[in-house]
């Protein structure tokens, strides 16, 4: 190709003007409209025609030429009616060159100008021919038709692109969308991202409008939900993720409003024995508002009477009702550290059903004639009507067992009950619990709590015995249950004298987890032939269920519901108690991460777990999380080892932790 000669080509979808400084055989040394030398493949020219010679013009003038050819071509695109031409052809068909149609547009003495803006023309607009063997061919009235509606499709979306990013920005600089149809479609777009990341039905219109929009960083949809004002800075996005029900519906408030106006008492059928002569008590953290169960103790000869009493929900939130129905879906109560979910209405959780001071209450009561070595003799269950008569918290109860007799004893005897009960086999796991909590400012606190006072003691023993004693009732009688048990641990356990944390925490690692099934079988653990749950029936649905089970086999009559059908319940709970325990696994974490996020650089103790390919397993014992650690090379640690940690980063809403060696 000879220098001076002008062609044209595509860079980037952008068709351009050059002149050829230079042939190089398959490629050409070029100057481009946009004053750019570049060496060009010879087979990616589209059009060439003659030029000026080099050696007559200086740089600036070659630009200046190459431009103004350009403009006049562009300038002529403007003249062809590409529709007119593809009429005059559609009917036969006929392939033509770029000339051969410049030549049918303009006549026979068309310039290279012109033929050159016939094929910008043909370039910019596929509607109508299609380029093939170096000619263009007319395609047919129905493809014409499909490809200006996919064109039309595509600049709708291109503008709604355009729009959407628009918001997106608007809403990142000022926290609003004030069109209220745009606003309720791109929260409805963030929220779904934000929660399920590259799972969400819409993510990759999500991410379209987030990158048109230059917001990136895969926080970006969430931290737009919170400038909205549709999230807060703390959301708990597993809520959304799991779908946990939150508030309750209308129809469900408006059945528990009912229920609560009846009153517990008034809503009660069948025999129940009437101990409001007892001296019962709560015993619970200073933050409960609902109360599942209390306690008596009175002396009877040769020993002490202990009641152990139980919130009748089933008489109240009977099976087939609204309520019921609602329960049955949630599976249980779920606490959380800045909110809790409850199983029920708070107006029944709270109230009606709950074991209030000096409310008139029934009751499924546990009476257990017991000596001072934990003996357990003459016992009973019964339905009945109670009166609690104090509430206390676990810090004044400890307070009473200091300095009260009768408290002592009952303290005593909560420890003989454990003794002989570990003695048939199990072992008591005395691991402390993480206590998480808002200071007035709203800043994340933890706390490591010891849950083995003496107070705690009297509480899980009890809750222990009548579970057990539920499960022997029911077991015996063959009615239709559900148990929960143990096996023996996967590893042996010594289970002898006090151990470390870390013993502890190895120990725990070794259990067997917790099976519910409809056949009773031992609970290696707690050192029981049979143990089911029915203590906190205000808070969970399984506990719940015997209840009901219980109730009917105490008066006689047909168990509401038979072992075909507690398997099917089963099935439904479980995912639900699964999901429970997750959502209370995951937020647990976070605000631990929180609460590390503003202690970054700190110097931190740690145990060493478990050491794994590649990383170390630690321990934060001042809070009770598990972190990973790559040492360096040269550091080889054993489980058991302390190790001090520098505290590199934490990132709750990313579930990072990183720490170094200090």
């Amino acid at each position: 190709m000879e220098k001076g000669t002008i062609v044209e080509f595509f860079d980037e979808k952008r068709l351009l003007c050059a002149y050829c400084l230079e042939d190089r055989g398959n490629r050409l040394h070029v100057l481009t409209e946009t004053n750019r030398e570049l060496t060009l493949a010879l087979k990616r020219v589209i059009y060439s025609s003659p030029g000026p010679a080099a050696a007559s013009l200086s740089r600036h003038q070659i630009l200046d030429y190459v431009k103004d050819v350009a403009a006049r071509r562009q300038a002529l695109t403007q003249e062809l009616h590409l529709n007119e031409v593809w009429e005059l052809l559609v009917d036969d068909g006929d392939a033509l060159s770029t000339a051969q149609l410049a030549r049918l547009w303009y006549g026979q003495a068309a310039s290279v100008d012109q033929i050159a803006a016939v094929g910008r023309a043909l370039y910019a607009n596929r509607f109508y021919f299609k380029y093939k063997g170096g000619l263009w061919q007319p395609h047919p009235p129905e493809v014409v038709e499909q490809l200006q509606d996919q064109f039309q499709r595509e600049q709708e979306r291109l503008a709604e692109l355009q729009e959407a990013a628009g918001w997106l920005k608007t809403a990142w600089q000022t926290g609003q969308i004030t069109d209220p149809v745009w606003r309720d479609r791109l929260v409805s777009l963030l929220r779904e991202v934000a929660v399920f990341g590259s799972e969400a039905p819409h993510y990759q219109t999500g991410k379209e409008y987030l990158d048109k929009a230059e917001l990136t960083k895969p926080d970006a949809p969430f931290l737009l939900l919170v400038k909205l004002g549709v999230f807060q800075p703390d959301e708990n996005l597993d809520l959304h993720r799991l779908e946990v029900p939150g508030e309750f519906p209308e129809p469900i408030l408006a059945a528990a409003a009912a229920l609560a106006a009846q009153g517990s008492p008034n809503r009660l059928n069948g025999h129940r024995r009437d101990l409001t002569d007892l001296q019962l008590f709560t015993i619970d953290g200073e933050q409960t508002r609902d109360f599942d169960d209390a306690l008596s103790l009175r002396p009877l000869d040769g020993g002490w009477e202990l009641g152990v009493h139980i919130a009748d929900v089933s008489s109240c939130v009977r099976a087939g009702e609204l309520l019921d129905d609602v329960a049955r879906e949630r599976g249980t109560s779920i606490y959380l550290p800045e909110r809790r979910i409850p199983m029920l209405p708070e107006s029944l959780s709270e109230q009606t059903l709950s074991l209030v001071a000096r409310e008139l209450r029934g009751a499924l009561s546990f009476l257990v004639h017991i000596d001072e070595s934990g003996e357990i003799g003459p016992w009973e269950a019964t339905p009945s009507l109670v009166r609690v008569g104090r509430r206390l918290t676990y810090r004044e109860a400890n307070g009473l067992i200091q300095d009260d007799p009768d408290w002592g004893l009952l303290h005593r005897l909560s420890q003989a009950l454990r003794a002989r009960r570990l003695a048939r086999g199990g072992m008591h796991l005395h691991l402390p619990e993480v206590k998480i909590f808002f200071d007035p400012q709203g800043e994340v606190m933890v706390e490591i709590e010891d849950t083995e006072t003496p107070s705690h003691q009297i509480v899980s023993e009890a809750m222990v015995l009548a579970n057990s004693l539920g499960a022997q009732l029911l077991a015996e009688s063959r009615t239709p249950a559900i148990y929960r048990s143990q096996g023996p641990p996967r590893e042996a356990i010594d289970l002898g004298a006090s151990k470390s944390l870390w013993q502890l925490w190895q120990d725990r690692r070794k259990l067997s987890r917790m099976i519910l099934d409809l056949d009773p079988q031992p609970h290696w653990g707690l050192g029981l032939d049979y143990y089911t749950t029915l203590s906190s029936p205000i808070r969970r649905y399984l506990d719940l269920i015997i209840h009901r089970q219980l109730l009917a086999m105490l008066s006689d009559s047909p168990p509401p519901y038979s072992r075909e059908a507690l398997e099917g319940l089963l099935t439904d709970l479980e995912p639900a108690l699964r999901r429970a325990a997750q959502l209370k696994f995951r937020r647990q974490r976070y605000w631990l991460l929180k609460y590390l996020s503003r202690r970054e650089g700190r110097k931190l103790e740690a145990l060493v777990l478990d050491k794994q390919p590649h990383r170390y397993r630690l321990l934060l014992p001042d809070i009770l999380l598990e972190v990973d650690f790559p040492p360096p090379a040269a550091l080889t640690l054993h489980p058991g080892d302390a190790v001090m940690v520098r505290l590199d980063r934490a990132h709750p809403r990313d579930d990072v932790v990183k720490v170094s060696l200090a």
